[in-house]
């Protein structure tokens, strides 16, 4: 036992005895008018809370992270020196003093108090004889930070990661040493370097490779030779790596005799540019390559080798290949592993003929019962309760383990974008057949402001130049799953103000409810009729301006299945809205009906709708992989009062492709996912009536036919097609990527026209952006290029009706959101 636990326990048990007067001192000081109670009330007593009294450099985050997992828990002796041990093992107090104060009248709860004395902090940290890395990269390199409590422990550790660090960058010579100094502030930490040299890789050579050659397998390797490219930093951790590497494809290319007999090393001092250079050889002996005559599976009764066989990739009679070959033997094992049976023991013996050079092996399995799960504990959260966590594993202590479930389980937890990481454990239970889950979580924030300005330009000296644009919204308040949101805009011809509420989850079944309302005022124009000298109607050149307000509320029902292959989800819900057209009838003729209906009157607008999809994405808000399909039917009128009523129809299906991904650092691979996106949608009328202009489909330039931001007014039908195609390379993993799109959109009149489509009826646009994939920062920023094959009329911008490719001659700047499918 340490010194440091030593004085733990003494204190501990000092303080024990002395805890029953102590706290009901503290007691009767604070509750004089309470009734009589025992000098050990506390005993039995559920903590209410911990706080900290004294703390200055310490942040209460730091010590509330430690305390937190004892409220709710009955004060005893054992439960208090269990909290001691993990406040002293922090080593950031000279002095600990606890204090009990009741947390109610009656004293059935207990409020702990500690009054500590931090330890010294670090005022200031000196680098000194660094010429070759800068000082803010070597402080970035050490645990110890300015305003810390000092740990005499961390300097030697730091000393280290300083070491390291100068030896990543081929200092091999390097020195570090440290001193402290005392002050009446707190402590100076001093750190002294001697770079010496660096050491730079001249020369890579290979000796006894005839098979392979020296160019294939430098591209092996993790050491580079010095170049342009690379600064050819020498690391000693690495050359073990890739005396393995090595070794490895030749394995894969069937030469599993391959060895590295030696690897010399020889160094010249370069003065001119002060640094070692070094030339490294590999020693090699390639053998002969065999061939792969199969594996027989020994000891299997649960599954058949037919089913196992068929896991194992690598063919009879072909050329050797150790990695394919240890895929298809993990394969096996997950196969059980999946399946529950995770007790069970695996073995390898090769088969090796030398004079055939033919290799085979034998699998052996020792069977065993399937696990069960003993515990599930989740760790890492700090806001969100725990049982908000534990509903959305499918899987319970008792059940029989499944890894799918599991898998699920992550998904539904990445799903529901409160957290920026989450990392399952298996570790084994009290008994042989139990197995505890782990879950550690990374909790990120959950509260997001969405803030815009829309420059417009200025057509009236009254009218503001900018539109603004505010949302709030908390999608885990309080750690309970359930979300809030408010939003706002602002300008000369929109406000609006707009409140939102919902949960996933109902009890402990996985139904969801939501209820919204807005109100809004909008000045608008609409194109109106207009006779002629010749006493012809004109409906399309003439428009006038009216003011529409409107107020809608809405509800919403859903219920999420999770089967081991996808999500399925079905929603259903109604929405009612009241507006009201405000213009002078007498001199206007709106050409759409659904203004002139509500003209200086208030009228219903409602609608009822259903939704299904399911969800195969591996996360939904920035997948890379699997695949969404979802189906949506809405009735628009529901009352005899209303002006429109029709079916429309939203069909949408999406895939997405990893292409290749790279690794290039230890957290960041370079990869290319392609996303591919389909939407249908489509009215159907009541015979009989008619749907408004306002009420039709048209492409947007945001969301669909992005960069087609002026035609939304011109084109606009029954049915709409978009397709999508985006080239995504992520850039900061979780923060930042780049994308490149394009898009072809077609708004027809009726549906019936879609069966008649050519290219020239498409509208078509691509160029780069650049995409927040922070869920509570869901921007796209794009810029746009537009083009089309010919014109349906000679008077627009878009081609001569000639049938050839004609572009819009304009680049856009195009802002959009990231709008998850769901």
């Amino acid at each position: 036992m340490s010194i440091r636990l030593r004085i733990t326990a003494i204190f501990v048990s000092v303080f024990m005895c002395l805890s029953a007067p102590l706290f009901a001192q503290s007691a009767e000081e604070t509750t004089e008018s309470a009734p009589e109670y025992s000098d050990t009330w506390y005993y039995g007593a559920v903590i209410k809370s911990v706080t900290f009294k004294g703390l200055k450099s310490v942040s209460n985050k730091e010590v509330d992270g430690i305390v937190s997992g004892f409220y709710g828990k009955k004060f005893s002796d054992e439960l208090f020196a269990d909290m001691m041990d993990r406040i002293y093992a922090l080593d950031l107090f000279d002095e600990i003093n606890p204090e009990a104060l009741p947390g109610d009248m009656k004293r059935t709860t207990v409020a702990i108090t500690f009054t500590v004395k931090e330890k010294p902090a670090v005022t200031r940290i000196y680098i000194n004889g660094n010429r070759q890395i800068r000082t803010t990269e070597i402080k970035d390199a050490i645990s110890s930070k300015e305003k810390d409590i000092y740990i005499p422990s961390k300097t030697s550790v730091d000393e280290r990661a300083i070491r390291d660090h100068y030896l990543e960058k081929g200092f091999t010579d390097v020195k570090v040493t440290s001193s402290v100094k005392e002050t009446s502030k707190g402590v100076e930490l001093t750190f002294n370097i001697d770079e010496g040299r660096s050491t730079v890789i001249a020369h890579i050579n290979f000796s006894g490779n005839k098979v392979i050659s020296s160019k294939t397998l430098k591209k092996k390797l993790k050491l580079k030779e010095v170049g342009i490219l690379s600064k050819g930093a020498f690391q000693e951790s690495m050359l073990e790596a890739d005396k393995q590497a090595i070794l490895a494809y030749y394995a894969n290319e069937g030469y599993i005799d391959a060895s590295i007999v030696d690897v010399t090393q020889t160094s010249e001092v370069n003065e001119k540019k002060s640094r070692n250079e070094l030339t490294i050889t590999f020693v090699i002996t390639e053998g002969s390559q065999y061939t792969y005559e199969g594996v027989m599976f020994v000891g299997n009764k649960i599954f058949s080798d037919d089913e196992l066989q068929a896991k194992v990739k690598l063919k009879k009679g072909s050329v050797f290949n150790q990695t394919k070959f240890n895929e298809g033997l993990m394969a096996v094992a997950d196969l059980y592993y999946e399946n529950g049976y995770t007790a069970n023991r695996f073995q390898q013996v090769p088969q090796k003929d030398t004079e055939k050079k033919t290799i085979a092996y034998q699998f052996m399995i020792m069977e065993n019962v399937r696990s069960h799960v003993e515990n599930i504990i989740i760790k890492g959260n700090t806001k969100t309760k725990e049982h908000v966590i534990r509903r959305e594993i499918p899987i319970e202590a008792g059940d029989i383990f499944s890894k799918a479930k599991v898998t699920t389980g992550l998904r539904n937890l990445y799903n529901l974008q409160y957290f920026s990481a989450v990392v399952p454990d298996i570790v084994p239970g009290s008994e042989e057949n139990l197995v505890d889950l782990i879950v550690s979580v990374e909790e990120q924030s959950t509260t997001s402001i969405e803030f815009g300005v829309t420059f417009s330009g200025v057509s009236d000296p009254d009218d503001l130049p900018f539109a603004l644009f505010v949302k709030w919204q908390d999608s885990n308040v309080r750690g309970s799953g359930r979300s809030v949101s408010a939003s706002s805009t602002v300008a000369t011809d929109t406000q609006s103000l707009s409140l939102g509420y919902g949960t996933n989850w109902f009890r402990d079944l996985p139904i969801s409810t939501s209820i919204s309302t807005e109100i809004s005022h909008s000045s608008l124009s609409a194109l109106r009729n207009k006779v002629d000298r010749n006493g012809i109607i004109n409906d399309d050149t003439y428009y006038m301006k009216y003011e529409q307000w409107k107020w809608t509320s809405g509800f919403s029902l859903g219920r999420r299945w999770t089967p081991d292959f996808a999500i399925i989800s079905w929603s259903g819900g109604i929405t009612g809205s009241l507006k009201n057209n405000s213009y002078d009838a007498d001199v206007w003729t709106p050409v759409d009906s659904s203004v002139s209906e509500y003209a200086n009157r208030w009228g219903w607008q409602n609608s009822i709708w259903t939704a299904v999809s399911v969800d195969d994405r591996d996360i939904n808000y920035d997948p890379s992989s699997g695949w969404f399909a979802s189906q949506r039917l809405t009735w628009f009128g529901l009352t005899p009062i209303e002006t429109e009523y029709f079916l429309r129809t939203d069909t949408k299906l999406e895939k997405y492709f990893t292409l290749f991904k790279l690794p290039v650092t230890e957290s960041w691979n370079f990869k290319m996912v392609l996303m591919a996106y389909t939407g249908l949608s489509m009215q159907f009328p009541k015979p009989g009536t008619g749907i408004g202009d306002s009420s039709r489909l048209y492409i947007d330039g945001m969301f669909n036919g992005r960069g087609w931001t002026s035609i939304y007014n011109k084109v606009r039908g029954k049915a709409l097609w978009s397709n999508i195609l985006e080239l995504r390379m992520p850039v900061v993993p979780g923060v930042l990527a780049l994308d490149f799109f394009a898009d072809a959109a077609v708004v027809k009149e009726s549906p019936s026209m879609l069966a008649d489509i050519s290219k020239e009826d498409f509208f078509f646009s691509f160029g780069p952006g650049i995409r927040f994939t922070i869920p509570q920062f869901p921007l796209r920023l794009l810029f746009a290029n537009t083009g089309k094959f010919g014109s349906t009329s000679s008077s627009d911008n878009y081609g001569k009706g000639d049938g050839e490719w004609h572009w819009d001659k304009n680049w856009k700047f195009v802002l959009s959101f990231n709008i998850t499918n769901k």
